[in-house]
């Protein structure tokens, strides 16, 4: 009977506790908890997070053990990680290249007019081929655009302006803005496509959106791609301005009018009566590392199977053994804010299961500074049928300098998410401004690409540029500060005078979305202007 009495207090107490637990008001997330996720992610003990450290692996344990004391489920069947292989490429830092036909030979310094590498560990000590010009190398039949015309350009040698036509103010495809068939990587996928040799991409300061230091500087260290990606490419790199001009000079033929001639719908490949060789031995590794996802199952009664994934990528730049003083790059913003975010949206979520009426994936994503290869990778593997994924919801360098009057949504003009994105900040009091800075690309360089190329419609939220308070122009500012003065160096840590208000408030436009797309019976699409619109 003393067991039995026992028992049944046991059961009321439990049902109390639940009951309590079920009923307790959803904690709203606040700036000291972002603030702790930051500290821990951004310490010196974790050494700059760089691919393949003990570091990451550290920041690898703390999100997986963290989701688990949420009680998530892993994302991977069993496991919250997903595993893969990185392939590291060391450039030959005395690799060749000539350009040479029966009258002419041009030897090139390397770093001074050219870089170059190899994703293929079967690529040849030299490798040769026809040079041809292929103007932006674009075909978009979106916009009717085809600078192939039919042109067999296997085995050849492509020599590829940078960005894209009528990259100026009301010019063709997006005037300044640039999309994604002006980024060097879609030229690159494209080149490999045709079957070409190889490709080189002509430099110029104003396309690239940053001059040749940055090339020379990101071309001479180790590169990672994925290995169950197909490169048909035996080489790609770039040319300096000069040292195409010379080149075509050689061929008899006058640059500006060139581009001048890939500017119009009419353009086709041009021979030039070169050819290519070019000498490489680049060292190869191979480098284990994770993406750490959990999945949180809405159990609303009126729940639907579709997913949004929020993703923030924990990696960072690691630390440089050959500087004097600070040799660690903590990447405080960049992007230990995002991962914060991240991290307390899932606390904020799993409080409540039963109010939500579809499913989160809560992913933190390795190696983007390595060319967003762990959500790619991730996006081409997913744990769940693509036709059921509803959106991607990324966080990059999250404000954390004070609360704004409006915010954007880099990418939102190429999906219905557009509208969501809008009325979601309506609903908070603030003001939906068009994407700024269309011309730097910031749409390319973080994780939502890899779902954008996946045909799911990803956003980057983003803060505006006004800030709440007397002084309208501070987040601006400080904006402007931290990216001349510490993005993707040392000084990239946290600093007293923040004010994470301002990451709690994208993190609340984040949930107002949320709550817009599980209301939605249909899923958003491309628009019929986008690059990215799912293929028939």
């Amino acid at each position: 009977m003393k067991n039995y009495k026992i028992f049944t207090v046991f059961l009321l107490v439990s049902a109390l506790f639940w009951c309590c637990k079920k009923t307790e008001p959803v904690k709203p997330i606040t700036p000291q908890e972002i603030e702790a996720h930051i500290r821990f992610l951004s310490d010196d003990l974790l050494e700059g997070r760089s691919v393949g450290s003990r570091g990451l692996a550290i920041a690898a344990l703390y999100q997986e053990n963290y989701f688990r004391s949420l009680g998530l489920e892993p994302a991977f069947g069993r496991n919250f990680r997903q595993h893969l292989i990185l392939k590291g490429s060391l450039p030959d830092q005395n690799a060749s290249l000539e350009i040479f036909s029966e009258n002419t030979q041009i030897d090139y310094e390397i770093y001074e007019d050219f870089v170059v590498n190899s994703e293929r560990e079967d690529c040849p000590a030299g490798v040769e081929g026809e040079l041809v010009y292929c103007g932006y190398l674009i075909q978009a039949p979106e916009r009717e655009w085809d600078d192939i015309k039919g042109a067999d350009l296997k085995g050849k040698v492509l020599l590829v302006e940078v960005n894209e036509p009528g990259n100026y103010p009301d010019g063709i495809f997006e005037g300044e803005d640039m999309t994604y068939y002006g980024r060097w990587t879609y030229k690159f996928e494209k080149a490999s496509e045709l079957g070409a040799t190889g490709i080189l991409i002509i430099h110029n300061t104003k396309g690239a959106a940053y001059g040749w230091d940055v090339v020379r500087n990101s071309w001479s260290g180790e590169n990672f791609f994925l290995e169950d990606k197909e490169n048909r490419l035996f080489f790609q790199g770039w040319l300096h301005a000069e040292a195409a001009e010379k080149a075509l000079a050689a061929a008899g033929l006058n640059r500006t009018a060139l581009a001048a001639q890939a500017e119009t719908e009419d353009f086709k490949p041009v021979p030039l009566g070169l050819r290519v060789r070019v000498r490489q031995k680049p060292e190869y590794r191979s480098v284990a590392t994770e993406n750490v996802a959990a999945l949180l199952r809405g159990k609303h009664k009126k729940r639907n199977d579709r997913y949004i994934i929020l993703t923030a990528h924990y990696d960072h730049l690691g630390r440089d053994p050959n500087r004097e003083g600070d040799q660690i790059y903590n990447g405080a913003v960049d992007n230990c804010s995002a991962s914060a975010s991240v991290l307390s949206l899932a606390r904020y979520y799993a409080q409540r299961p039963e109010k939500l009426k579809l499913n989160l994936v809560f992913l933190a994503v390795t190696a983007e500074e390595e060319g967003l290869l762990g959500s790619d990778y991730f996006a081409r593997h997913l744990p769940f049928p693509e036709s059921s994924a509803l959106a991607n919801l990324n966080f990059e360098m999250t404000n954390v300098w004070g609360e704004t009057e409006e915010v954007y949504a880099i990418g939102g003009k190429h999906s219905d998410l557009d509208d969501f994105c809008r009325e979601a900040a309506e609903n908070m009091g603030l003001d939906y401004i068009p994407e700024r800075l269309g011309h730097l690309g910031y749409f390319f360089r973080s994780d939502q690409l890899s779902f954008a190329r996946a045909g799911i419609p990803a956003i980057w939220l983003h803060e505006g540029i006004t800030s709440k308070g007397e002084n309208k122009g501070y987040i601006l500012e400080k904006n402007e500060e931290y990216r001349r003065y510490k993005y993707h160096k040392v000084a990239d840590e946290i600093e007293e005078d923040w004010d994470l208000n301002g990451t709690v408030q994208i993190t609340r436009w984040a949930q107002e979305i949320i709550s817009l797309l599980s209301e939605t019976e249909e899923l958003p699409q491309f628009k019929s202007s986008s690059s990215f619109r799912r293929k028939e």
